[in-house]
């Protein structure tokens, strides 16, 4: 690498404010109307409008807490129990034959499909959503967990039960840590899986939440309002996959070498 060459973070710097100058120069030069895309400091205005009066009796804050909530409860209960499932199949071939038709009928589905049926079932308040977001996050991590346990080298496997390790101790200290990076990577994909069908659950049964907030601001054509939740999505959905990033890098840093 060419020691002229720039940081990584410097090209992602100019990138972001090209982009920026873009924006501002279409919206200042009049290319485009506000209504269809507002400009940056319309945006801000319309962010502060949200900070200091909320939103339709709610603060700004308690719209993303709703989202936030329901994101963890979903993935957290849908990944636990899908890396559960996951490792049980991988490890025992009864338990992979029995799941594994559901699973893979499970994943492809679009989530939105059976929406409709989750609210005829539990009403349209919390239940449904978080139960759909599990959905969502269950089938991502029982394949992932079981393609981790098919991956551990076999040779880690043999030499531990040659040294006397029962079957409980080969799955705890070989099998598990061996398939725990496919995990992790498992839980970023079902964590923006989960993040995506929450707003999408949010703008058709919701009544808080920042995919609702977005979608009603929308109707009275507050465009700033509009572009300020979306910025918001956006950047809550970056922070949540950098923390799990930062979490597979310190609990599986020996992945790789």
């Amino acid at each position: 690498m060419s020691k002229a060459a720039l940081p990584d973070w410097a090209i992602t710097l100019l990138a972001a404010l090209l982009v920026l100058a873009l924006w501002v120069g279409v919206t200042s030069g009049g290319l485009v109307r506000d209504l269809f895309l507002p400009g940056p400091l319309d945006v801000w205005s319309g962010l502060q409008d949200l900070l200091d009066e909320g939103y339709k009796g709610r603060s700004l804050f308690e719209h993303i807490g709703m989202s936030l909530m329901r994101v963890l409860a979903g993935f957290l209960t849908g990944a636990l129990a899908g890396t559960a499932l996951g490792l049980a199949m991988g490890y025992l071939r009864p338990v992979d034959a029995l799941a594994s038709p559901f699973i893979e009928f499970l994943r492809p589905l679009p989530q939105l499909a059976y929406l409709v049926l989750l609210i005829v079932w539990l009403g349209i308040d919390e239940s449904s959503k978080i139960t759909m977001l599990f959905l969502a996050a269950l089938p991502v991590s029982a394949i992932a967990a079981r393609d981790g346990v098919r991956n551990v080298v076999p040779e880690r496997v043999r030499a531990a039960q040659a040294l006397g390790a029962s079957p409980w101790q080969v799955f705890r200290y070989v099998i598990a840590p061996g398939a725990l990076p496919e995990i992790l990577t498992g839980a970023r994909l079902a964590a923006g899986i989960v993040y995506g069908t929450l707003i999408a659950a949010e703008i058709i049964a919701g009544s808080s939440g920042i995919g609702w907030m977005i979608l009603d601001a929308g109707r009275f054509l507050r465009s700033d309002y509009v572009f300020a939740g979306i910025l918001i999505i956006g950047i809550a959905g970056f922070g949540i996959d950098r923390l799990l990033l930062w979490l597979e890098r310190r609990v599986v840093h020996w992945a790789g070498k």
